[in-house]
């Protein structure tokens, strides 16, 4: 089976499966025939009502339609209907979130990757990391959803200890009970084994809030010093 390692922004390297071309158009598929469903209920429930459609609106109704990927993935941590019937997502090759430039690219790109003679499923096949033209440009990937392996099994490991010479960065981290601990964990491991960084965001959110904590750390980063941090303090520190 295909994958990709994500190198996430706290050095962990993480191996995901592919999603295969074959999901990846089935999924597209799915998607198409949920936005021809809208245009054709809509444009059905228009010409019942007023008799007719004018052509100012049969234009924003299509763009409406057509713009439901790019918001699905956007809203829907990287997922659309057809995305999430055949278990695959979108996700950052360096292991943040996607941002909304690199979902509105992917989706910029679908003409020209699914239109024009197959370039989306040619990239896919000819990348190293299944890439198609929107992919390649906007940092992005499609994967599975399943359990992966880390690639680095220390790596892997929720902070156990910290060096010697170990400098706290935040203060508040003294203060975090065993309980926000593992709630913590909890979070990363979501992340690490399902993609899912929502749980991740809550958290932090939650923690910033609760111990005012300023931070410009990517999410994922801030929760594993804030780990290293607490057990600076409880150990040595």
């Amino acid at each position: 089976m295909q994958a990709v390692n994500i190198q996430t922004t706290q050095n962990i390297e993480l191996e995901y499966p592919l999603a295969g071309v074959g999901e990846r158009i089935l999924a597209l598929l799915i998607d198409f025939l949920i936005i021809l469903s809208f245009l054709a209920v809509v444009s059905l429930g228009l010409n019942r009502i007023i008799g007719y459609e004018p052509k100012w609106l049969t234009a924003l109704i299509t763009i409406t339609g057509f713009l439901y990927r790019f918001f699905a993935e956007l809203l829907y941590n990287g997922q659309t209907v057809g995305k999430n019937v055949l278990k695959i997502k979108v996700v950052k090759l360096d292991g943040s979130t996607p941002s909304v430039a690199a979902y509105f690219l992917r989706w910029l790109m679908e003409p020209l990757d699914f239109f024009i003679v197959g370039l989306g499923v040619l990239l896919v096949i000819l990348t190293r990391k299944g890439q198609r033209l929107g992919d390649l440009l906007g940092g992005t990937t499609v994967i599975k959803i399943k359990k992966i392996n880390a690639t680095n099994v220390h790596n892997k490991m929720i902070v156990k200890q910290v060096n010697e010479d170990y400098l706290p960065t935040y203060p508040q981290a003294g203060n975090i009970s065993d309980a926000e601990v593992r709630i913590i964990k909890e979070a990363l491991k979501a992340f690490r084994e399902d993609a899912a960084d929502k749980p991740v965001s809550l958290v932090v959110q939650k923690l910033k809030e609760k111990y005012h904590i300023e931070s410009e750390e990517p999410a994922v980063k801030f929760l594993y010093t804030l780990l290293k941090d607490h057990t600076c303090y409880v150990s040595r520190c």
